[in-house]
């Protein structure tokens, strides 16, 4: 049982949360991340890393509103899916503008995003393509032994 009183789901299963074709807006985001945050915590991510996942995320749909498109408008999306037999999270954000090379020192006012990314995921990767860029993230299930034991059908 998770620590708000429901189940994870259960080991073999996966669950997904979509979002497709999203205007690339800053007023978008919060409502992405809150959703995502509320759906990390009911598959059963501790609170670290939920606030570690929901952090890096929105770095990543931050980055798509602000690099991606600079001179037009823009759609993003983001896939987040638990893999129970495999205990773990992934997370894509993918857009369809054209990729930018970070700065190579951060300045006052943007830099920060992919470092800060690549510290709060177990792994990450980025793929710029000439179709746009997508923004690979993952984390390991960590299981209290609370849930270990719901997940064993004990």
């Amino acid at each position: 049982m998770h620590r708000d009183g429901h189940n994870p789901p259960a080991v073999g299963k996966t669950a997904c949360l979509e979002y497709s074709g999203v205007p690339a807006e800053a007023e978008r985001l919060p409502a992405i991340r809150h959703a995502l945050a509320g759906w990390a915590d009911s598959v059963g991510l501790s609170a670290d890393q939920v606030e570690a996942l929901t952090l890096a995320a929105y770095e990543a749909l931050a980055n798509t509103v602000t690099h991606a498109y600079p001179d037009q408008d823009g759609t993003l999306d983001l896939r987040a899916e638990y893999q129970a037999r495999r205990a773990l999270v992934e997370v894509e954000v993918t857009d369809r503008g054209r990729w930018q090379p970070p700065p190579a020192e951060p300045g006052p006012l943007g830099g920060r995003g992919l470092p800060l990314i690549h510290q709060l995921s177990e792994s990450t990767r980025v793929e710029p393509t000439a179709h746009g860029t997508v923004v690979h993230m993952c984390w390991s299930l960590v299981s209290t032994p609370q849930q270990m034991s719901t997940w064993d059908g004990r």
